[in-house]
């Protein structure tokens, strides 16, 4: 008899939702890929219960599932635990019925129980089960590995109480060894940061990572070490690690604290070597404290492998330091490390360590959302006007076009699940050209300046031009950054290259591509190693300051507002 099981995820945001059936991961999807709301929606006490119903259509009808069909259905927080943590911490500061207060989390947990009571209506056969958020992130991390026994690490913000989960799976089980609690939250300590150098709470983490690349720790004016100071505020120990919530301040709008030792809080962003190296400061310790804890769970489990999730595993940076630095000699990350990802893991966690199963639900690619065909690509071409051809190889005349150095979007196939853009809604562009990083965050994406660029590269070509890991893996995912091989192998990808100020290393955040993974983008990259002698392509989303396209329509509007060359949708190429 099929089981079919639905892992939601609405508590915070990254509102997702995925389809499980017998153990095989049928689809999943992120709301904002429908609302067009960065991450879903922003983390409020009183929207709990906006649940991703677009999503969750989306999956259902992707597996061809009814409602009533649903047998198990996965909720990725415990409102129960959440509510008796967070409600007499004493804080001060904290802004009343804000999170961390009595009354605020009241309405969180009120807003949770409407959510799960929205789930019990909706599938009324289903047993609806909320679940622990950090147990939801590592089961997104181990059960759809590759590895039967794996040390578990994952690194956010907050779930119910805890930040940090270290577990070790097993089999079909997962079991913890230790948790780190609020307030010791490296994902807070980013957030926080981020907001203080002028950025927002949700997109700035990742700006302020690629921030941190401009320069060292030194501060340019001042002088000051920034690292230093940040090991003064996260300070690993036995256990994980500590925050000094003092100065961090993190459940109100207090930034006093910070600026006696980053200086007052910015308003807003400007490129400057001071700021850029608080963000190298911030990167620094946080590597630190990823090394440290994986040295932890290597002590305790003499694992070969580590499984990691949680939304601080976006960190690429933080990620190599651990194949390089730690006795682990195998890496997985989750590749919707962040909330997103818990949908899986929920679905996931009911599979195996709820129900019991052995065969665990395993993932060699993310390419888990929808799918439009060729007369839906036609209509939405047709009717934004827009004259396309239809060429004997896409493939080939798109590596023509960025060979002559054209910018081409490019929508194939399944929509990826998690915030990496994986060749199937991607921009490409050559990266051998100095000038296309500027051309990109000016002309097309409209961003910062100092925002890296990653290259797509064939999996074979990858030790040619860069410093193959120990395990790659994390590398498919684009959740790497690894040292480029020589000055000769940077010449060749200049656009893709990251300078690092604080080691001096030139780096690239890669995307490996195998050919059974996706052929059609794999053959791109062959036929622009045809033309050019590099099996490599800039690859960065499809999108322009909002969430990544899903849809035909989405693409070609995204398409015909800015300054991109072509758009090859399916097998239909569209030329300026």
């Amino acid at each position: 008899m099929s089981t079919t099981i639905l892992g939601v995820n609405s508590a915070y945001h990254e509102s997702s939702a995925c389809l499980l059936r017998d153990g095989e991961v049928i689809a999943a999807v992120e709301e904002e890929r429908f609302n067009r709301v960065k991450h879903g929606k922003h983390s409020r006490v009183d929207n709990a219960h906006e649940l991703p119903n677009q999503a969750i259509e989306c999956v259902l009808q992707m597996g061809g599932v009814a409602a009533d069909a649903v047998d198990h259905v996965g909720y990725t927080l415990d409102p129960e635990l959440r509510r008796d943590r967070n409600c007499d911490l004493g804080e001060p500061g904290i802004a009343a019925g804000d999170f961390g207060t009595a009354e605020g989390e009241e309405a969180f947990y009120r807003s949770n129980q409407q959510a799960l009571a929205a789930l019990r209506e909706r599938f009324p056969r289903a047993e609806v089960h909320p679940l622990r958020h950090h147990l939801c992130h590592a089961a997104s991390a181990f059960f759809p590995s590759r590895h039967e026994r794996a040390a578990v690490l994952t690194v956010d913000g907050i779930g119910e109480f805890a930040t940090t989960f270290l577990g070790v799976g097993n089999g079909n089980r997962i079991d913890p060894i230790a948790e780190v609690n609020y307030p010791n939250s490296l994902g807070f300590v980013w957030e926080k940061i981020s907001e203080h150098l002028g950025f927002d709470v949700y997109s700035g983490p990742g700006k302020v990572m690629g921030y941190a690349c401009i320069t060292d720790p030194i501060g340019e004016r001042s002088e000051v070490d920034y690292a230093a100071r940040f090991r003064q505020l996260v300070r690993p120990d036995d256990h994980g690690f500590t925050v000094d919530n003092g100065i961090m301040r993190f459940r109100t709008g207090d930034f006093d604290w910070l600026a006696s030792l980053f200086g007052p809080r910015r308003r807003s962003v400007i490129d400057r070597y001071e700021d850029a190296s608080i963000a190298a400061g911030l990167q620094i310790v946080t590597e630190e404290v990823f090394v440290h804890l994986a040295r932890l769970l290597h002590n305790a489990t003499r694992s070969e492998a580590l499984c990691v999730a949680g939304g601080v595993a976006l960190n690429c940076v933080a990620n190599t330091q651990i194949l390089e630095q730690t006795k682990f000699g195998y890496l997985h990350v989750e590749p919707a490390a962040n909330d997103a990802g818990t949908a899986i893991g929920a679905a996931c966690l009911i599979w195996n360590q709820v129900l019991g199963n052995q065969q665990r639900p395993r993932l060699d690619h993310t390419y888990l959302g929808p799918e439009y065909g060729e007369d839906e690509l036609a209509t939405a071409l047709s009717q934004a006007g827009l004259k396309a051809t239809r060429p004997d190889d896409i493939a080939r005349d798109c590596a023509r076009l960025i060979h002559d150095g054209k910018i081409v979007a490019w929508f194939q196939g399944r929509l990826e699940f998690g915030p990496r853009a994986l060749g199937n809604r991607s921009i490409l562009a050559d990266p051998s050209r100095f000038d296309m990083r500027t051309r990109l965050n000016s002309k097309v994406k409209e961003r910062e300046s100092f925002r890296p660029f990653a290259p797509s590269v064939l999996a074979e070509d990858l030790p040619r031009f860069l410093r193959e890991p120990r395990d790659c893996d994390a590398a498919e995912y684009m959740l790497l950054a690894l040292p480029v091989r020589d000055r000769r192998s940077a010449q060749h990808m200049p656009a893709v290259v990251q300078e690092n100020g604080s080691t001096g290393l030139a780096t690239s955040r890669v995307h490996s591509v195998r050919d059974e993974v996706n052929p059609l983008y794999a053959r791109l990259l062959r036929e622009l190693r045809q033309l050019s002698g590099i099996g490599m392509v800039l690859n960065t989303s499809f999108n322009i300051s909002e969430p990544i396209v899903c849809t035909p329509q989405q693409a070609v509007a995204t398409f015909v507002r800015s300054r991109m060359d072509a758009l090859a949708m399916g097998p239909f190429l569209v030329k300026r």
